[in-house]
């Protein structure tokens, strides 16, 4: 082989690689000007969930119906029922800190095009999950810039996008940047007054969250993490025919 065809294979190999992480305008859109509310540290205000979302990790083992949703401006984002029980899903939370500059955007969306951008990215990683015949209805989408913004601290900007069609629920956390060197991140919970508290081990960087823009979790795409949020595990409900079948061809 010449050098100069060499040279471009190995060009087209890399061109196919991500070799980056994401920037901001990998996020999917945010912003007041679409309808997203922005929290802030003094008023906790729940959305409803329309419709509401059944078989929720941790709520659906004991036949609990997540009715609204809440994005936290301390990196979080909560489902809850009528009674309060709740389970939150932790991008990066801070129980203290400066929150002055930060933003914390959250709304719902049924925009066709977002729902298809998020079921191609889900389905990427759990093939045929979502398809044109029980599609996500809507998305829950929380974004957080300048996270903890101060004078020393360029802040730290990420997203979270739950995809869900009351029965079936994924998400898609997207990290462009870390810039604190601890906090939690997973998922806690308290349901008839139980706590349950985050577990670590839920993103593969653990606890060493600086690493979460450069590491990935079910894609290829660097700080880009997709995970069930169903309590009955996709394999025995979202993608039941699918796995069935190919069960059955294995007997």
């Amino acid at each position: 082989m010449g050098s100069g065809l060499l040279i471009g294979f190995i060009l087209v190999i890399l061109s196919a690689c991500y070799t980056n992480g994401l920037t901001l305008s990998d996020l999917y859109p945010y912003g007041t000007e679409l309808g997203d509310t922005i929290s802030s540290e003094s008023s906790i205000t729940y959305k409803p969930l329309q419709p509401s979302i059944d078989n929720l990790v941790r709520l659906g083992s004991v036949g609990l119906t997540a009715t609204r949703y809440h994005v936290g401006i301390r990196g979080f984002l909560t489902f809850e029922n009528d009674n309060g029980d709740s389970i939150s899903m932790n991008l990066l939370f801070k129980s203290s800190g400066d929150f002055s500059n930060t933003k914390a955007y959250g709304r719902t969306t049924a925009d066709p095009g977002l729902i298809n951008r998020a079921m191609d990215q889900i389905n990427e990683g759990f093939p045929n999950t979502f398809c044109s015949t029980s599609p996500p209805t809507q998305l829950i989408i929380g974004t957080w810039i300048d996270y903890l913004k101060t004078g020393s601290n360029q802040g730290s900007n990420f997203q979270l996008i739950v995809a869900t069609n009351g029965n079936i629920t994924f998400g898609i956390a997207l990290y462009v940047n870390v810039r604190i060197a601890s906090a939690d991140a997973g998922i806690d919970s308290l349901i008839n007054s139980n706590y349950v508290p985050v577990d670590p081990s839920f993103f593969p960087f653990g606890t060493t969250i600086m690493n979460a823009p450069s590491m990935m979790l079910n894609s290829n795409i660097p700080g880009t993490y997709i995970f069930s949020l169903n309590h009955v595990s996709p394999g025995a409900h979202a993608s039941y025919q699918y796995l069935n079948t190919l069960a059955l061809g294995l007997d």
